[in-house]
């Protein structure tokens, strides 16, 4: 009586894929200190885990109205960056609710331009009109009667 050998199967079986598992929210000391010290302070409440921490060893979260606030351990003093009507954002530290109430205020009332685009009224477009110059093109051609140098040979 002859026995026969079954081949092996050489390739191995597919695994079947692994269940993704929600990470549970951990929550470090450190974020716990700037929860607490942003409580002391006054400080709008904030859930522990939104304060993110940084490399540098800093925490930041933002609040509902925009502003975004940091904190470095170990300081009782936060700055917040708090956004204004022209665009841009006022860094200012804070130590307590009434300072960033204050803040807040300001930087709603704000109406430096902060360097961007510069909307002109009607009243100021037609002054600056007034005082502008018309340049005459053969004026300036006069002025620039200088011939081109030619680039020094090395």
């Amino acid at each position: 009586m002859s026995r026969t050998k079954t081949r092996r199967r050489t390739t191995p079986k597919p695994t079947l894929p692994a269940r993704p598992h929600p990470t549970p929210e951990f929550i470090t000391d450190q974020q716990i200190h700037t929860a607490y010290a942003a409580r002391l302070a006054g400080l709008p409440t904030t859930p522990i885990t939104a304060w993110t921490p940084h490399p540098d060893g800093t925490h930041s979260a933002t609040l509902p109205n925009g502003t975004h606030l940091t904190h470095q351990p170990g300081t009782a003093v936060f700055t917040a960056h708090i956004p204004c009507a022209q665009g841009a954002h006022h860094a200012v530290n804070i130590t307590t609710a009434q300072h960033l109430n204050t803040a807040t205020q300001a930087a709603g009332q704000c109406t430096h331009p902060h360097g961007g685009h510069r909307i002109l009224t009607l009243h100021q477009a037609a002054t600056t009109t007034a005082e502008t110059q018309a340049l005459d093109v053969t004026d300036l051609r006069a002025d620039n009667d200088h011939q081109p140098k030619e680039h020094p040979q090395p």
